[in-house]
């Protein structure tokens, strides 16, 4: 049990909302001509007020920041440089930040949240308020009534009061009305702290409400919101036509009507060689040029992938098709993310994918089809089910990690106890039994990409595994199916592995285990695996026990005081790690590193050496 909290340290929260704004002075340069020629008022330097839109340079930022009226806050965080960057000391009106936090969905493979596992999402509350514009207008002294309303009390020319005029949010809104990808950080940190040294957590705006009641509310959630179906498909909705019908066996003077980039644009790696739909037949093409005002296709190769060339008519619609061929999975997920959905790649480290690709999921070398638009979310959700990884986004790095379902080989364990962590009377445990599997039938190897995916006749090979102890009337006494149409595994090898692993996951129920520590133990981060000692976790003597769990969301639910920790039961126990290089030197002779960073056979006693625990095979 512990009672130790960060006593004596006032928590400071400050939220963060980074306005672009024009870089360009209004009056000179580009903006010259529309101050000198139209007369008209200057502009906020925001794209919705911009007189010259061909000029607007979107590369200045003003970052508004907010903190609770009663906290007690340092004044310089005003930042200044040049017209390119400003900071303003934080508004006293923030009212509560209220976050869902980040939960993952380990390989992909539980059916209780997406395929990309919970997003995260944040609520921050504000009081609306008068402003005098002193940042936000850079032209208000320079603004005459006449300009803003026919009101006939003051006299023309004569300067307007900003404070008679609207309030900050009402302005804001007017003037920023292209708002939902502006990013917002919550800091969370202590009186004296500089903002610097403050935990940050970073999201994107989706949505503003209000102003209501004298109050808005910033709803932002985190970059794989750009993944999910309303926003992002692969490929994309192809606005192709026919000119001309075809016949069956037609490969030369195939014209489409349709904009050059619909035929040139990239949907996987299969280079100049494209993939076209119609109907229920797929076509290959290889290039193009104009014919009148259509595209005349070359290199066309009917019936392809598996579908059957038919005869098709005038103004026939017709779909890009995606493919990936011969590609490693984390390839194939990073290409959608980056080339198919809006994220920047700044979220994306790519040395750690390759590491984590190269070191733990090279068996996945992948072919599929994609023949109709499908949400980018949706293929990934398939690719982490049925290879074993998952990704999530990390709030606080502010990067997207991807994680194969592993040991924690070349990981730092944490460990936890209810003496030195866990807030009193904490602890919960709990079971999901609507997860569990006793069967599990994998159809791989698909024929025809064209045709729908749960078409048993579709696929060339199946992987059947069940479990029959599960099934047994002295264990779960039931039968439980899950049943996964691929279209991306082709391999006897991968689906051995994909079943296995799932099977071993979801036989038995799964256990989860809610927790609070204090926020001195907020270096803990989703997806660590963590040693656990907790009263609510015992032998079958009634004994408390260390067990091993994975961090699968994270809340500081009160800022700089408490801190809750999801935890999902880890599945791997024992000592692994991946084959040691030829050169390492025998068990004996091994450093403690190299037995750390190496795998080596065991004695027939299962010991390498030493009575230690042997290695066990990835």
């Amino acid at each position: 049990m512990s009672d130790e909290t960060t006593v004596g340290r006032e928590p400071v929260q400050i939220v963060e909302l980074e306005q672009p704004a024009c870089a360009s002075t209004y009056g000179i340069g580009t903006c010259a001509a529309v101050v000198n020629d139209t007369g008209t008022r200057k502009c906020f330097n925001t794209r919705s007020s911009c007189q010259d839109p061909d000029n607007y340079d979107p590369t200045a930022l003003l970052v508004w920041r907010f903190a609770k009226p009663a906290a007690v806050l340092p004044r310089d965080l005003y930042e200044e440089s040049g017209f390119a960057t400003f900071k303003t000391n934080p508004i006293p009106s923030l009212l509560s930040v209220s976050t869902n936090p980040t939960r993952i969905n380990v390989g992909g493979g539980g059916r209780d949240s997406s395929p990309l596992g919970r997003r995260s999402t944040v609520s921050i509350t504000l009081q609306d308020h008068l402003w005098d514009d002193s940042i936000g207008d850079f032209y208000s002294a320079e603004r005459p009534l006449a300009l803003w309303d026919d009101v006939t009390e003051k006299l023309p020319g004569e300067q307007y009061n900003p404070l008679e005029r609207g309030t900050f949010w009402t302005k804001w809104l007017a003037r920023n009305p292209y708002h939902s990808r502006f990013l917002v950080r919550v800091y969370d940190g202590y009186l004296g702290q500089d903002i610097d040294d403050m935990q940050v957590r970073l999201y994107i705006l989706d949505h503003i409400e209000g102003p209501s009641s004298d109050r808005v509310v910033l709803v932002a959630k985190d970059p794989l919101r750009l993944a999910d179906g309303k926003r992002t498909q692969f490929p994309a909705v192809s606005d192709i036509e026919l000119a001309g019908a075809i016949t069956d066996i037609q490969t030369a003077a195939i014209d489409v009507s349709c904009a050059e980039s619909e035929l040139t644009a990239d949907f996987g790696n299969t280079g100049a060689t494209r993939y076209l739909r119609i109907e229920d037949e797929i076509l290959e093409y290889t290039g193009h040029a104009a014919s009148g005002v259509n595209w005349r296709l070359s290199g066309v190769t009917r019936s392809s992938l598996g579908t059957t060339a038919a005869a098709h008519d005038d103004e026939e619609k017709c779909q890009r098709v995606g493919r990936y061929e011969a590609l490693e999975v984390w390839n194939i997920a990073a290409d959608l993310l980056l080339n198919h959905t809006s994220i920047d790649s700044d979220f994306i480290d790519t040395d750690q994918w390759d590491d984590e690709g190269e070191a733990f999921l090279s068996p996945f070398t992948l072919t599929g089809t994609v023949a109709q638009p499908m949400p980018v979310v949706t293929l990934i959700g398939e690719l982490t089910e049925q290879c074993p990884f998952y990704l999530w986004w990390d709030e606080r790095e502010q990067l997207i990690p991807i994680r194969a379902v592993r040991p924690p080989i070349g990981d730092i364990v944490k460990t936890i106890t209810d003496e030195s962590n866990v807030l009193r009377d904490s602890s919960v445990l709990r079971e999901d039994h609507d997860q569990r599997i006793s069967r599990i039938f994998l159809y791989y190897d698909e024929k025809d990409p064209t045709k729908a995916a749960g078409d048993i006749g579709n696929y060339s090979s199946i992987r059947g595994r069940i479990d029959a102890d599960a099934e047994s009337e002295d264990q779960h006494g039931d039968v439980r199916i899950r049943q996964i149409f691929s279209r991306w595994l082709t391999t006897g090898p991968q689906a051995i592995q994909t079943t296995a692993r799932l099977l071993a996951r979801f036989r038995d129920q799964v256990q989860t285990l809610s927790l609070k520590v204090d926020a001195k133990d907020r270096a803990i981060s989703t997806a660590d695996v963590i040693d656990v000692t907790a009263r609510a976790v015992v032998d079958e003597t009634g004994s408390t026990v260390t067990s091993r769990w994975q961090v699968v969301a994270l809340e500081e639910i009160v800022s700089g005081e408490t801190v809750r920790l999801d935890m999902q039961r880890f599945e791997f126990l024992g000592r692994f790690w991946i084959w040691a290089d030829e050169l390492a030197p025998d068990y004996d002779a091994a450093t403690d590193g190299e037995k750390e960073d190496n795998a080596y056979y065991s004695d027939d006693d299962g010991s390498p050496g030493d009575g230690d625990f042997g290695y066990q095979w990835v």
